[in-house]
């Protein structure tokens, strides 16, 4: 939320608050769980943004950040820049000030804007949070990517996120151009997933399911809706009651835009099992993600890295199995383009095996003059 900065504003400001000064231009507080800060937005003579934190609220008043924020316009008015003068002094933004400022103006606009956040409070911030955004280096970068070698899938994701954030600090001028630290750091190898639930571990999981529904029934059935209907956990963690029309899940937004996921009678079933009412968060189930009753429930079952994305694909591979052609099974999973659904695509290598193999028995059975129990049935 942004409103005016004044002294009463201030006493009735909460975290995630911004305050901007009507009195000097660029100047605004931010308020986070732990206080606020001032920061002073201006642009050098050669259109570089920058965003100099000035001081910590309460230690300096408001007052006196006006004052220092006067003093740094004086200086940018006469062609100079302040923060490449301060060089390593406080005042220089660290990664945390850049995440802030990713979070706020960046991530914040993204669909996936609630994962970035949480990888940056879980993974970036814990090693990098006081490093100077403009002193980060390529050693340093490529010292905490292997310092994640033991999940690299998950090290390869937040470096990609890590780069963005810095490709960002050099268009806010908070590093020079072309300097980015994450560039030439060599990513982790990784090999295709093609990791499908098959039909034993399916049905191990359905009794591991069965086994936590008393203790925890929502994330239950918000793993069957995954199962049942191939569609994104974000899709399901926000889908609301109003959105229910018949057996359809009409969704207003999704990654893909607006669009139906169908809802078989399994899943409205155990929907039938839960109120109507909504929970805290406006939606159906009011879980973000069931990860950890997964995690539960694989053990107990016995299968080992099955994702719960991965049964997003596990739902593919059955729809070709029951006979679904690529286009059908894209427009069930939500798929923009047709190139996305292709990548199912040599999951068609058994069904069709075994369309050759029926096929050869039927002419077979031509050329030695029989007949099968089905052909003799349409005589």
């Amino acid at each position: 939320m942004s409103t005016t900065l004044t002294n009463t504003t201030i006493k009735t400001a909460v975290a995630g608050d911004t305050l901007w000064d009507k009195k000097i231009q660029g100047l605004h507080l931010r308020i986070g769980k732990n206080g606020g800060s001032y920061f002073l937005y201006y642009r050098t003579r050669t259109g570089l943004q920058r965003r100099p934190k000035i001081g910590s609220h309460p230690e300096i008043a408001l007052d006196k950040a006006r004052t220092l924020a006067r003093e740094i316009k004086d200086i940018v008015a006469v062609g100079r820049d302040p923060m490449m003068e301060w060089g390593s002094d406080k005042g220089a933004p660290v990664v945390k000030d850049l995440a802030e400022t990713y979070m706020e103006r960046h991530g914040s606009l993204k669909k996936s804007g609630h994962d970035d956040a949480l990888v940056i409070r879980a993974d970036i911030l814990p090693k990098l949070k006081n490093v100077r955004v403009k002193d980060a280096t390529h050693d340093q970068i490529d010292r905490f990517h292997k310092s994640m070698a033991h999940k690299p899938y998950q090290a390869n994701r937040i470096l990609s996120l890590l780069s963005k954030m810095f490709n960002l600090a050099e268009k806010w001028g908070y590093r020079p151009l072309n300097t980015n630290p994450c560039r030439h750091v060599v990513r982790f190898s990784e090999e295709k997933r093609k990791r499908y639930m098959n039909r034993e571990e399916a049905a191990r999981i359905a009794e591991a399911l069965e086994y936590f529904t008393p203790m925890c029934p929502r994330s239950v059935i918000f793993i069957y809706m995954l199962i049942l209907t191939g569609a994104r956990k974000s899709e399901i963690a926000n889908a609301r009651w109003e959105w229910i029309v018949e057996n359809r899940l009409e969704l207003p937004d999704s990654k893909t835009g607006a669009r139906t996921i169908h809802l078989p009678q399994q899943v409205m079933s155990l929907l039938n099992r839960i109120p109507k009412n909504p929970t805290k968060n406006g939606t159906i189930l009011g879980i973000k993600n069931p990860r950890s009753t997964w995690t539960m429930v694989c053990e107990r079952a016995g299968v080992e890295g099955l994702r719960l994305h991965d049964l997003r694909h596990s739902f593919a591979s059955v729809a070709l199995s029951a006979g679904l052609t690529l286009s059908q099974i894209g427009e069930l999973l939500g798929h923009k383009s047709v190139q996305t659904t292709h990548r199912y695509a040599h999951l068609l290598t058994g069904a069709g095996q075994a369309g050759a193999a029926a096929t050869a028995d039927a002419l077979t059975n031509m050329l030695n003059g029989t007949t099968t129990q089905s052909s003799s049935s349409h005589d």
